[in-house]
């Protein structure tokens, strides 16, 4: 046993980290998520309680940590195994795509606008739900709605199955589908959500080793200067989305997708030329185009719902 004083240590790793990662806030975080990892406490507890026993298998697991970020550029969430999303802890595992900040600013802007509704019995598409982390954080606001979520990785979606059960929720239905292929055309959504592929081959090659290493490729890198998956998921729309009343007369958006910063004007105009009304693109945190929604009349006929 060696008892060490959190705050102390946490700044030690900080310190080590600081050249791999250069953004001092980012350091603190990973520092802080590292030792309560170990320690099985939470922030909160571990400075409530200052000074901590650390078994020498945890000193080793520390270090191992850091070691393999500095060495072999292994992103923390992959080592630590979870990561906090929204209202839930999402699994993760390489080479499924972590889920970002970004995703999860997302997933608050949806449910800001769904939670407005009196109707909450929805059909929802979440398509390239990689590790289900959309898919499940709306299914469990939403415990009305029946959420569809697609992707083309087996293993991505073994993993999403994962987190479903993992996070206790029920109402999410896994299929197999590059973008719409494999969705049954009798089954129409009032809502679809997507995190695509949107990364250019250009920006992949100058992207940091922990996601060339480690994350899939196919999941962040599409053609048509990254804009290929989102051109068939905004064209093929219409065909998904049913008429739901009471969106129209709030005047809700019906389909959001996140994209390259640089992509707003682009994607913008993608949505009109597919009869999209109200096209917003709308900024993250940092100020950045990151979002693109609009609304859309010309949909697929009223449906039974599930």
């Amino acid at each position: 046993m060696e008892k060490r004083d959190v705050v102390i240590l946490s700044k030690q790793i900080e310190h080590r980290l600081i050249e791999r990662y250069t953004d001092e806030s980012l350091c603190n975080q990973y520092a802080w998520w590292m030792i309560e990892s170990v320690s099985g406490k939470t922030k909160a507890e571990l400075i409530a309680e200052k000074e901590i026993h650390f078994t020498s298998e945890q000193i080793d697991t520390l270090e191992k940590y850091i070691k393999q970020q500095l060495e072999e550029k292994k992103p923390l969430q992959y080592l630590l195994g979870r990561v906090p999303f929204d209202n839930i802890k999402v699994l993760v595992e390489p080479p499924t795509l972590i889920p970002r900040p970004e995703t999860e600013e997302m997933v608050y802007k949806i449910t800001d606008q769904l939670n407005k509704l009196e109707h909450k019995k929805l059909n929802i598409l979440d398509i390239g739900t990689g590790s289900g982390c959309i898919a499940i954080s709306l299914a469990k606001i939403l415990p009305e709605a029946t959420v569809y979520a697609t992707d083309i990785s087996d293993k991505a979606l073994e993993l999403a199955k994962k987190n479903a059960k993992f996070n206790d929720t029920a109402k999410v239905i896994f299929v197999n589908s590059d973008v719409y292929n494999d969705i049954p055309h009798d089954i129409k959504f009032d809502f679809i959500v997507s995190n695509p592929p949107y990364v250019t081959q250009e920006e992949w090659n100058k992207l940091d080793e922990s996601v060339t290493k480690w994350e899939d490729k196919k999941a962040l890198v599409a053609n048509k200067e990254g804009l290929a998956i989102i051109e068939r998921i905004v064209h093929q729309a219409p065909e998904f989305l049913t008429v739901n009343e009471e969106m129209e007369s709030k005047n809700m958006n019906r389909l959001i997708i996140e994209i390259g910063y640089l992509q707003g004007q682009k994607t913008q105009k993608i949505f009109e030329t597919a009869g999209f009304t109200y096209v917003q693109i709308l900024k993250d945190l940092e100020n950045k185009d990151r979002f693109v929604t609009g609304r859309i009349s010309n949909v697929a006929i009223q449906t039974n719902r599930t």
